[in-house]
């Protein structure tokens, strides 16, 4: 029998992943000045993610030719696909609870 949910997807999270999407998010949620911009805002927090892990591949293998190294970044995430695919809905739903503290507690 197969981990359950829950197991997958905290598996497929490191440190830095967790932390990177709160400091992503609480710039986001910062930046941002209206609900309509959730979007965006998201996607580029998310497209920062993935190029991030692609460099830091790229730098971390020295010798490493840079189609490796987006090949060996997309490989990771594939071996934690649940949670690849919950990274973005993560972003979202992070970016409006913080925005949403943003808007009730500022004038």
């Amino acid at each position: 029998m197969g981990a359950d949910p829950f197991t997958l997807i905290a598996s497929g999270f490191t440190f830095f992943d967790v932390s990177f999407i709160a400091m992503a998010s609480i710039v986001a949620a910062l930046v941002m000045r209206r609900w309509s911009q959730i979007t965006g805002a998201a996607l580029i927090a998310y497209g920062v993610d993935v190029l991030l892990r692609f460099g830091l591949e790229y730098a971390s293998a020295g010798d490493m030719p840079a189609n490796f190294a987006l090949q060996l970044a997309f490989t990771r995430m594939d071996m934690n696909g649940l949670a690849a695919t919950i990274r973005p809905f993560l972003y979202f739903g992070t970016i409006a609870f913080l925005f949403g503290l943003k808007r009730r507690y500022t004038a």
